[in-house]
């Protein structure tokens, strides 16, 4: 492992790939910085401009956004209250109320800190069990594998916001999505409608850009014309003293520990993460009233929380092919689009593109840190813009990104189609990531599904007859069943509450 990762540090320093990470950290942090954008947008209208490189680099980019945007939420929610990013709303409780007080600078600071403090512990948790679990992946069979992907499409669906049958429902829309075109195995057409563009099946591309492009555009274009008031603009960022962060080291240790421990599953991210370190550092703390007033320990929790993260979904990414949210959606994607098949042979076959990945999780926290210490200033001048005159141009790169997966017009429709699409379920609560996942997911789970079925003489009990499948299969039946559970125990406590009203 130590060679490994000496080697993709190597390659990480690079001039090119140095360049990449550098600056796709510092468009993290501008994109996380301003309400309404997201990682996986940024992401996604990126995607187009990696098609010419080497897998390497192109992962390097979104690395570097994804990891910036993870701080550049506590920006505006410090200074504004309007958190950038989702997750940067519990850092807006208590940096804000510091801003108020004239602490700006000072909120910050622990924010950038806490952060940092949180992606060095992630990364160190990732370089620990990703090449263990890696080993053990590799002994998986076809049926194993299959197991795995229906095992985390389930998961998705049981841990994102709203109801596991609205996750469900995405993800089989997504599955759905990924049957078209020809079979592989025995090349018949299938939900083309004699249309000949769809042989070759629906653009993956053009369906994440219009998911996570140009759905976003459309869902914030009631932020056109509006501009963000924030508490002053002669800001800079102000590191605590050394004896003060010394003494804060328990939320930031907590935090750390929530991050990685719920990042690794599949479909929460950082969302719920920092609220539940936020309450756990709240309950143990010996000034529980203090929190909420602008407690120092409430920004460093949530924000080490919050990059922590960026490791704990790089494990089931790099070893089953399994994202832990949106952003690691897209680069799964992004893997594919340049023939790199994700899963568990990804450790195998690619080890060097595994390891220069998480070297340059660690560069980029640290890129991270160095470019909020020191263009702080940048950030709050682009905080006070209408950030509504973004939307043209992502229009524009989301257009030319889906174009240039096929050379035809006909992705362009692909993406304005889905994208109408994801904004309407977003809009009614249907977490449109799940769709993403069973498009990747569906074609693995298809090839090696059939394969064990073929290499077993289509013998069904195939997907039981090993301790680790049979564990799996039975984890999948408690997952639904707790589902169905909780959805027929809150439906009869719905109905005596209605009952009792009407009375």
């Amino acid at each position: 492992m130590i060679e490994g990762l000496i080697g993709g540090f190597g390659d990480v320093i690079q001039p090119w790939n140095f360049l990449l990470l550098f600056l796709g950290t510092g468009l993290g942090l501008m994109v996380g910085a301003l309400p309404g954008l997201s990682s996986p947008m940024a992401i996604v209208i990126l995607l187009p401009l990696t098609y010419t490189m080497e897998p390497l680099p192109a992962l390097l980019t979104m690395i570097g956004v994804y990891v910036g945007t993870k701080l550049g939420g506590s920006f505006s929610a410090i200074l504004l209250r309007t958190p950038g990013t989702p997750a940067g709303a519990c850092t807006a409780l208590d940096g804000h109320p510091m801003a108020e007080r004239g602490e700006a600078g000072l909120a910050l600071g622990y924010a950038t800190l806490g952060s940092t403090f949180g992606g060095i512990f992630g990364w160190i948790i990732a370089i620990t069990f990703i090449p263990l679990l890696a080993s053990i992946a590799l002994k998986s069979g076809n049926a194993d594998i299959a197991l795995i992907g229906i095992l985390g499409l389930l998961m998705v669906s049981s841990f994102v916001r709203g109801s596991m049958l609205k996750g469900l429902i995405g993800v089989l829309l997504g599955l759905l999505i990924s049957t078209v075109g020809l079979d592989p195995v025995d090349a018949t057409s299938r939900f083309t409608f004699n249309i000949v563009d769809l042989m070759s099946g629906i653009p993956f591309a053009a369906a994440l850009t219009g998911f996570f492009g140009i759905a976003v555009v459309l869902s914030d274009l009631k932020l056109i014309g509006q501009q963000s008031a924030q508490i002053t603009s002669k800001v800079n960022l102000a590191l605590p003293k050394m004896k003060d962060v010394l003494k804060r080291w328990r939320p930031a240790v907590i935090g750390s520990l929530f991050g990685t421990g719920i990042g690794a599953v599949p479909g929460v991210g950082a969302e719920g993460a920092t609220w539940i370190s936020y309450a756990a550092v709240k309950r143990q703390s010996k000034n529980p009233e203090d929190f909420g007033k602008g407690e120092p320990d409430g920004i460093i929790a949530p924000e080490s929380t919050n990059n922590a993260t960026t490791g704990g979904t790089m494990v089931p990414m790099l070893t089953l092919g399994i994202p832990g949210d949106g952003s690691t959606a897209i680069m799964l994607g992004a893997l594919v689009l340049h023939g790199v098949e994700p899963g568990v042979m990804l450790f195998q076959t690619n080890s060097d593109l595994v390891y220069g990945i998480l070297a340059g999780l660690l560069v980029a926290t640290i890129f991270m840190f160095l470019i909020a210490w020191r263009a702080i200033r940048m950030f709050i001048f682009v905080l006070q813009q209408d950030r509504s005159w973004l939307f043209p141009f992502v229009l524009l790169l989301a257009t030319i990104g889906a174009f240039a997966t096929v050379n035809s017009v006909y992705a362009v429709y692909i993406a304005i189609f889905f994208g109408v699409v994801g904004y309407l379920l977003e809009s009614r609560g249907f977490p449109v990531v799940t769709i993403v996942l069973g498009i990747i997911l569906g074609p693995i789970i298809e090839a090696n599904l059939r394969l064990a079925l073929v290499i077993s003489h289509n013998d069904w009990t195939t997907f039981i007859d090993t301790w680790p499948r049979q564990l799996i299969v039975a984890l999948m039946v408690l997952f639904l069943s707790w589902e169905i559970y909780s959805g027929t125990k809150d439906a009869r406590k719905g109905r005596r509450s209605k009952i009792g009203i009407s009375d």
